[in-house]
C-alpha cells in the first residue's frame, strides 16, 4: 500500500497543532478538576462568581459562552450549594450569580492551585518564548476580531 503524506501549508500546520494543544490543555483541566467533581466551564462559573454576584450575562462573555449554556452548569452549581441566583437590585431583570460560603471555599482552594498547574504547564517556555507566543496570539487574535464584524 502506499504511503500517503501530504505537505500542508505552514498555516494549516500551526492550525493543526493550535487545536491539538488547546485539546491536551482541556484534558488537563478534566483530570485536575475530576476530584472535585467539576467540569472546567464550572470552575470557570466559580471562578468569576462573587459573594456579592455578577450578572449571568457577565460570565456569559468572559467564558465566550451561550447563556441557555450556562444556565444548567449554573443549575449544577446551585444544586450542590456552591453559587445561588438572586436578582440584581438595581435592575430586576438581571440574575446574578452569588457564591455561597462553601462555593467561595471551594474557589479559593482551586485558584490558587490551578494558576499553579498553568504556571507548570507553560514553564516550558522560556521567558522569549513565551512573549513571542503571547504576541504571536494578540496578532492573530486582533486580527481575527475584525473579521465578519466579530
Amino acid at each position: 500500500m502506499p504511503e500517503i503524506t501530504s505537505v500542508d501549508s505552514p498555516q494549516i500546520e500551526a492550525y493543526r497543532l493550535f487545536l491539538k494543544l488547546h485539546k491536551r490543555f482541556q484534558e488537563l483541566n478534566r483530570e485536575e478538576f475530576r476530584p472535585y467533581d467539576l467540569s472546567t466551564p464550572q470552575y470557570a462559573i466559580l471562578f468569576h462568581a462573587t459573594v456579592e454576584g455578577v450578572p449571568l450575562s457577565y460570565i456569559c462573555q468572559q467564558m465566550v459562552a451561550d447563556n441557555s449554556n450556562l444556565t444548567r452548569l449554573v443549575d449544577r452549581l446551585e444544586a450542590r450549594g456552591l453559587v445561588r441566583r438572586a436578582a440584581d437590585p438595581h435592575d430586576r431583570r438581571v440574575t446574578l450569580v452569588q457564591l455561597t460560603a462553601e462555593g467561595k471555599a471551594l474557589i479559593d482552594e482551586l485558584r490558587p492551585r490551578h494558576r499553579a498547574y498553568v504556571e507548570e504547564r507553560m514553564s516550558h517556555l522560556n521567558p522569549e518564548q513565551l512573549t513571542a507566543l503571547h504576541e504571536a496570539m494578540q496578532t492573530l487574535y486582533d486580527a481575527l476580531s475584525h473579521e465578519d464584524g466579530a
